[in-house]
């Protein structure tokens, strides 16, 4: 009978260090060019990628540089641009600081029953954006993963059950391309992208509409390029024309995967950002106004240093149910 039918079980969760694995596959797998004893490099075509143990070692973190063409030599377009770009593959995290650029890589893989293939969907990602070539293909041998008992192929469709059946989170809206959930009083977006191995949540903001509408020059790259960020740097925020901000984070489930505790900890990062956020915002109004102007990426990264989350209210509500 139903009543008795049996939960699958996932496979064993990985606990160790993000870092360590991530060694230990690149030494294995890739050409180690340089080692320290927190952070590594390897060569990918024409490019390197450094690979860093982070703060949080259950993050796996790593970044490398690239060459930022000027559009009409505006740096404001190259940024738009590149904002554009990411959408398309939010995998990664890009920055730009005037002709350099960073591309980052900033996920949780702990939980993950199959880490090493975390580490090598990391490295396809910087191949597909460094090199515009995409030679590490997934099986659909490595698509099957687990949310509370229930099977699933596709990361998305396993998020969206986690926040419908296992949060239960009321849908504010919902298109072809995105679903809107309220989770804690804000509106939280499930992308419905078509990597079936990945997810992407966002939250968006209207902060900068006003600034915009007063006076356009006013609002430069920096407000968003880091107007959110703080270390660790799970999260990427984003500026458009119409001066709508968002911040936005994703992740990678492996074969085997049980992915609740993973939707728990990305969404409390997402959301510990926008605590954050909001307080600073909420500090300095004058970044809405135009008259408090941030003249360098640098700037702003420190005065996002000071909003740390136990001074925002915390995030104890996203613990599982």
């Amino acid at each position: 009978m139903f009543w008795n039918r049996k939960k699958f079980v996932a496979s064993a969760s990985f606990t160790g260090s993000a870092f360590d694995i991530a060694l230990n596959y690149c030494e294995a797998h890739e050409v180690v060019t340089r080692l320290g004893l927190d952070n590594f490099s390897i060569k990918l075509g024409d490019s390197a990628v450094e690979v860093r143990r982070g703060v949080d070692d259950r993050w796996l973190e790593a970044q490398a540089s690239f060459e930022v063409a000027a559009t009409n030599g505006r740096s404001t377009s190259s940024y738009t641009q590149l904002t554009q770009k990411q959408f398309k593959h939010m995998t990664l995290i890009l920055d730009m600081n005037r002709e350099q650029g960073l591309v980052r890589f900033s996920q949780l893989t702990q939980y993950q029953a199959q880490p090493e293939k975390h580490v090598y969907n990391m490295l396809s990602a910087f191949e597909y954006f460094l090199s515009g070539t995409e030679s590490r293909p997934w099986s659909t041998d490595d698509l099957l993963f687990y949310c509370d008992g229930k099977k699933f192929n596709n990361a998305t469709e396993a998020l969206l059950f986690y926040l419908r059946k296992v949060r239960r989170c009321r849908v504010i809206n919902q298109t072809e391309g995105h679903v809107t959930f309220e989770v804690g009083g804000a509106s939280v977006v499930v992308s419905l992208v078509t990597v079936p191995h990945e997810f992407v949540l966002r939250c968006g903001f209207n902060d900068f509409e006003k600034l915009m509408r007063n006076d356009r020059q006013a609002l430069t790259p920096h407000y968003f390029a880091a107007a959110y960020r703080k270390f660790p740097l799970h999260t990427a925020s984003y500026g458009f024309d119409d001066g709508t901000s968002e911040l936005a984070i994703s992740g990678t489930l492996t074969a085997g995967t049980e992915a609740r505790p993973i939707f728990t900890a990305t969404l409390a990062a997402l959301y510990q950002v926008l605590l954050d956020s909001t307080e600073r915002i909420k500090m300095n109004p004058g970044l809405l106004t135009g008259k408090q102007q941030l003249q360098s990426e640098e700037e702003s990264i420190l005065q996002a240093k000071q909003f740390e989350g136990d001074r925002t209210g915390g995030v104890e509500f996203l613990r599982d149910p």
